[in-house]
Formats: structure tokens, C-alpha cells, sequence
């Protein structure tokens, strides 16, 4: 008899607010087989330390610097080496959506690009996924329940939890945080760190992939998609 095992997804966001002024919404997530979780949990603190950083201490795309320049290289090795993955969702027409031709809300957008990003993931039938999503707001709770009900509703997979999270306890998803951050620096054509753009440069090489293109599908370790309500 098979056994089912568990994936936990960890979540976050960039530029998804409905008036902030720009055309995309970037979500994106790391995710590994949660028995792996505390081993790489793990490495991210030893890569902290090293850089003489408290394993507490927060990274984020927001503190990239050239003082810590070879700390964030380090943190991408990791995403590259071990059994963990990216998947990004990079949804465009953010401001020029026609909600009421479709009968939605913002937020019903907001809900639908989050299904097909864990839709990608969410495939297999033996294994239970754990969602972990950054705190955004008080509603974070009544949102991620929504989320898991639509998860749920439209996958035959299982998936047993969608929990909102603080980003400054949980090292996996600052990992996230890290790189949804590189993605919308160069998405929004941004050159005010020279940090920054070298770490963006570091990524799309270290995954020979460009953050202006889609992934292949068959790209399992570092994969984008761009969707445009065009297409």
C-alpha cells in the first residue's frame, strides 16, 4: 500500500496590491518534501552565521547590499543544490483587468493567480501540501481558507493546509521573498543598487534562465510563467 508523503509550499508576494501603480503582480514560492524542511531550514542559518548574521535575523530582497553580496550568492547555491524549488507567477494587465466582464472582484483575481501557481505543484495525488503564506493583513486568515477551499475544490489532490506565517520566523520563505524580490527589480526596468543587479544577473545565470521569458513546463527546479489577460 502506498504511503503519502507531504510538500510543504512556502509563499510570497510582490507588487499585489490593486492600486500601487504597477502594471504586474509577482507570486512565487520555494517548496520541498517537508521531511526535508528542517535540513535546509538549517543550511539557511548556517549561511547566516557565517556571514556573522543571528540565525533570526531576517533576510529579504529589501537588504540586498554588496556588504553581503556573497551571502545572497550563497543562499541561491542553496535553492540550486538542494531538494528544494521555485516556482514563480508573474501575472501582467494588473490595472487594466475588466473584473466586471468576468463577474469578479480584485480579489478573485488575486485568488485565481494563486491556484495556478500552486497548480503547477499540486500534482500528484500521493502526497499531502502544506501552503504557508507571508502575513499580509488582518484577513490573512479568512483569505487562506478561501484559498485552500478553491485549492481543493478544483484539484482531486489534497491539499491539508493553507496557514498564514511571519516571514521573519520562517527561513524558507524569506528564501521566496528573496527571489520574488530579484524578479520584480527586473521586471520594473530598476537599476538604484549595484548589489541588486549583480544578484539579479547571479540568479538568471545560476538557472540559465531570463525573468523577461517563460520556463519550460518540464523545468521542475526554477520555474516562471508570465500570464497576460491578452492571451
Amino acid at each position: 500500500m502506498n504511503q503519502k508523503i507531504e510538500i510543504n509550499v512556502y509563499a510570497d508576494e510582490s507588487c499585489h496590491l490593486e492600486h500601487d501603480d504597477v502594471e504586474f503582480m509577482v507570486l512565487g514560492c520555494v517548496y520541498c518534501l517537508k521531511k526535508d524542511k528542517n535540513y535546509i531550514t538549517n543550511k539557511i542559518k548556517e549561511i547566516k552565521k557565517k556571514y556573522g548574521l543571528k540565525p533570526t535575523t531576517e533576510i529579504k530582497w529589501t537588504k540586498v547590499s554588496l556588504k553581503k553580496i556573497n551571502m545572497y550568492k550563497e543562499l541561491i547555491d542553496l535553492l540550486s543544490n538542494e531538494n528544494v524549488s521555485f516556482r514563480g507567477w508573474i501575472a501582467h494587465d494588473k490595472k487594466s483587468l475588466d473584473h466586471e466582464l468576468f463577474h469578479q472582484t480584485y480579489d478573485d483575481w488575486y485568488y485565481k493567480m494563486y491556484y495556478y501557481l500552486f497548480n503547477y505543484i499540486i500534482s500528484e495525488s500521493l502526497v499531502d501540501y502544506n501552503i504557508f503564506l507571508d502575513i499580509k493583513d488582518t484577513r490573512s486568515s479568512m483569505k487562506n481558507d478561501k484559498l485552500k477551499n478553491i485549492l481543493n475544490r478544483y484539484n482531486i489532490y489534497n491539499v491539508s493546509k493553507v496557514q498564514a506565517i511571519r516571514s521573519d520566523e520562517v527561513q524558507l520563505i524569506q528564501l521566496a521573498d528573496l527571489v520574488i524580490g530579484a524578479i520584480s527589480y527586473k521586471l520594473r526596468n530598476l537599476a538604484t543598487s549595484t548589489a541588486k543587479l549583480e544578484l539579479v544577473n547571479y540568479i538568471e545565470n545560476k538557472f540559465n534562465t531570463s525573468f523577461f521569458n517563460n520556463s519550460s513546463n518540464n523545468n521542475k527546479k526554477f520555474n516562471i510563467f508570465h500570464w497576460s489577460s491578452q492571451k
